[in-house]
């Protein structure tokens, strides 16, 4: 169920009124501050995602009068710890971007990607303290003359999220140099400059990003284990101290998802975000033995939202396509559950108007689907059948139902769901496979 509307919450004593729009099982995600400005922005994201907009205006304890980022930020973490969210997206702008980023500073576990749009530059006159509502946290494009403090370097250093840094492209070279500066001091951002009012696309994409590999690299590198280069690491120790990729993930990814000071959830988040860092198959077989037989339902689901936000994201990540088929859908056991958690509970949202990062889920599972018995995927081919973007998919989803040797399907029914793609005529493999449907039953 999708909602959009306003509610309250106790905070600090008083009540915070904040609007929440989007489905109740979205990833949840904070829009800073609120805005009419941020309407198109907030009614892009809710298709997908729960979206949180509150009115911090009253931090200072003058409402309707911007707070300084530290009253904000405490407001901020008490907000969500009222909803009971745990892990969160933050989008902040100007002085929501501030207070976004001594967010993710203070309490690293629970932002997992940060968006930072119109980010002021975080320069001081003079000594801040918490509770100095006049001292300018903040420069702007006008303030030249200022330079950062150390303790602002120090803020960004130390933010553990993926980050997104937008620029407006219109704003001056010398403001453009200080935001890619900034950019810079994040140990995981990206930088990208956008047209005024262009941004709703890059935050989107962004989003659907997985968030984890901040986390991987930073338990890494609590170990000595650093990237050099391209498929290059070193852990000071090993011969011509070079490792691959591949050999980190084989030293590390056991341990990782081991670690006894983390919980279950926050194991597989970690071995995840070794999937994001090093694209290695052999860190989804660890995380396959360590869920193992699980009943918790935390477990459970941390371990498929893990595969479903890399089916979904822009970047394929061979590993996670290649484990889906080889470890879940080639296992008699698995092959129903997987498919269900992975595609099969969206079937009613397949449809043309779909979210781009659905239709690439989709599109990625219905390719590996080969496996999957014939009458858990028929329901979801049938409907996969009324988009267009997914009609080569599910051409080859049924391909391989035929010629894999694990592959399942009745060919009859199969050859009524080929007749509803609309595919050109020339297609490779088309026509034998057609054929090959009439005849029935492989021998």
């Amino acid at each position: 169920m999708i909602e959009n509307s306003f509610s309250t919450v106790t905070v600090a004593g008083r009540p915070l009124a904040y609007r929440v729009a989007g489905p109740r099982d979205g990833d949840p995600l904070v829009l800073l501050p609120a805005s009419a400005d941020w309407a198109p922005l907030r009614d892009a994201l809710a298709r997908t995602r729960r979206v949180h907009t509150p009115d911090l205006s009253g931090s200072a304890g003058r409402p309707g009068v911007v707070p300084p980022p530290e009253a904000m930020c405490g407001d901020l973490l008490d907000f969500v710890d009222a909803l009971g969210l745990d892990r969160v997206d933050l989008v902040g702008h100007a002085e929501g971007a501030v207070a976004a980023c001594l967010v993710a500073r203070t309490r690293p576990g629970l932002v997992a990607r940060l968006v930072l749009a119109g980010v002021p530059t975080p320069l001081r006159r003079g000594r801040l303290r918490p509770d100095d509502a006049e001292t300018d946290w903040y420069g702007t494009p006008e303030d030249d003359g200022l330079s950062p403090g150390p303790e602002d370097l120090d803020t960004f250093g130390r933010i553990a999220a993926r980050t997104l840094v937008l620029v407006d492209d219109a704003t001056s070279a010398r403001w453009q140099d200080r935001t890619a500066d900034l950019a810079r001091r994040i140990p995981d951002a990206r930088l990208v400059a956008t047209p005024a009012g262009s941004s709703v696309r890059a935050v989107a994409d962004f989003l659907d990003e997985p968030a984890d590999s901040g986390t991987a690299r930073l338990w890494l590198a609590e170990r000595g284990v650093v990237r050099t280069g391209e498929d290059a690491w070193t852990d000071g120790e090993s011969e011509e101290g070079r490792l691959t990729s591949n050999e980190v993930a084989h030293a590390w990814a056991a341990a990782a998802l081991g670690d006894e000071s983390l919980g279950p959830e926050q194991r597989l988040r970690l071995g995840f975000g070794l999937v994001d860092l090093l694209d290695a198959y052999w860190v989804t077989v660890e995380i396959a033995s360590a869920v193992g037989g699980s009943a918790d339902p935390g477990v459970t689901r941390a371990l498929w939202d893990g595969y479903r936000s890399r089916l979904a994201a822009p970047q394929e990540t061979e590993a996670i396509t290649y484990s889906l088929w080889v470890d879940w859908f080639e296992d008699r056991a698995t092959a129903e559950r997987a498919f269900h958690e992975v595609l099969g509970k969206d079937v009613g949202r397949l449809l043309p108007d779909a979210p781009e990062s659905l239709l690439r889920r989709a599109s990625r599972v219905l390719e590996s689907s080969g496996p999957v018995p014939w009458g858990a995927k028929e329901p979801v081919y049938r409907a996969a059948a009324r988009v267009p973007a997914l009609h080569e998919a599910v051409f080859r989803g049924i391909l391989h139902s035929h010629h894999d040797v694990y592959g399942n399907l009745d060919p009859a029914p199969a050859l009524a769901v080929l007749d509803l793609l609309d595919l050109p005529q020339d297609t490779r493999h088309l026509a034998e496979l057609r054929s090959a449907l009439a005849d029935g039953p492989r021998r």
